[in-house]
């Protein structure tokens, strides 16, 4: 998985003016070293003098202070700051995550559940802080789990969107309407009614492929929707197969690493195969329009 990224000076110096960061540092460690500075200064020399080196000490500390937080050498602060944005991407991985079950079609929906909660079983494993030689060893496979998590809500989404467009038409209609005007068309002498007529049913003929496609490629989708739910569960049963060899000393019986990575990547690279022909579909129907 991506580290998370350091983050920006912008949001180091905001961190001067948070409580919960380093408000009181920035600005009450210097205060209070400046009311130190004042007092002694009064006492030794003139309290004019007192209430200026006081000021003096509150200027230099917080400036110095500030520029130390801004400049990213509170590496403490830094850790903070990481871990408070990778917990806020991972409420909107999650808040994205139930918006797009939600939005999935009802068809799909109970598979996309299935797909996400083995996901997030397979996740919550990496995370658990217990590490051990059979998660270095997947680690790699990390990205590629994501990936293909990502993969199936965009096939979900894909889904809706053909759905959309086959209710949109009535195939039986278009398939008579095909089969009315070609019959229209022969009764017809040659000429520019009969010239229309044939348009309209070259027309209706395009129509009723596209419609034709769509609920291929719905079928497809459904496919590639099972088999990402069945590679998922394959490694995650690998994997806790793995983890259980490992902790009894045994050999594994579980698949080969390279050869479930290999499974990962397929089921990848069948879904972007499949949303590439409907990427050239959509600019095929373009053109026609």
């Amino acid at each position: 998985m991506t580290a998370a990224p350091i983050p920006p000076w912008p949001e180091r110096l905001r961190a001067c003016f948070s409580f919960r960061h380093r408000l009181v540092q920035v600005f009450g460690a210097p205060a209070a070293a400046g009311a130190v500075a004042a007092v002694a200064t009064a006492a030794a020399l003139d309290p004019s003098v007192g209430l200026s080196m006081g000021l003096l000490t509150y200027l230099v500390g917080t400036t110095l202070y500030a520029w130390f937080v801004t400049a990213g050498y509170d590496r403490r602060l830094v850790e903070q700051l990481m871990e408070e944005s990778k917990q806020r991407a991972d409420q909107r991985d999650v808040a994205d995550l139930e918006e797009a079950v939600r939005e999935a079609d009802p068809a799909v929906r109970p598979q996309l559940e299935r797909i996400l909660a083995t996901y997030v079983g397979i996740e919550r494993v990496f995370t658990d802080e217990i590490t051990d030689t059979v998660e270095d060893i997947l680690q790699g496979s990390r990205d590629d789990l994501r990936e293909l998590r990502d993969r199936a809500i965009t096939m979900a989404k894909l889904y809706g969107r053909l759905r959309l467009l086959i209710e949109g038409s009535d195939g039986r209609w278009l398939e008579s309407e095909v089969a009315r005007v070609s019959r229209e068309a022969e009764r017809t002498e040659p000429g520019p009614v009969r010239d229309a007529l044939l348009q309209a049913q070259e027309a209706t003929e395009r129509t009723l492929e596209q419609w034709r496609s769509a609920v291929d490629k719905q079928r497809q989708i459904a496919s590639v929707l099972t088999v990402i739910e069945t590679n998922l569960q394959e490694f995650k049963l690998a994997m806790e197969l793995r983890k259980a060899d490992a902790a009894l000393g045994a050999g594994s019986a579980a698949p080969d690493v390279t050869e479930l990575q290999s499974r990962l990547a397929a089921a990848g690279e069948a879904c972007d195969e499949l949303i590439g022909r409907a990427r050239a579909g959509g600019r095929a129907r373009a053109r026609a329009r």
